[in-house]
């Protein structure tokens, strides 16, 4: 854990600079990352369900300014 207060005591430049670099090293590997099963199994349902019924999906843009309004 010392590691993470070395860390927290960054500038926010260079911790964003730090997360930059950690995000393109993941991002790279991330398609070669394997799915479990039941991942899968949970996303195929859902693109069947908004192909069987696609006027029930809510747009983002309208989740958003729900959220927003509770808050």
């Amino acid at each position: 854990m010392t590691e993470i207060k070395e860390i927290l005591k960054l500038s926010v430049e260079e911790r964003l600079h730090l997360v930059q670099t950690i995000w393109d090293s993941i991002s790279g590997e991330a398609e070669e990352a394997d799915i479990s099963d039941e991942h899968k199994a949970i996303l195929n349902d859902r693109l069947e369900s908004y192909k069987n019924n696609p006027k029930d999906n809510v747009h983002w843009e309208e989740v958003d300014k729900k959220v927003r309004k509770v808050l």
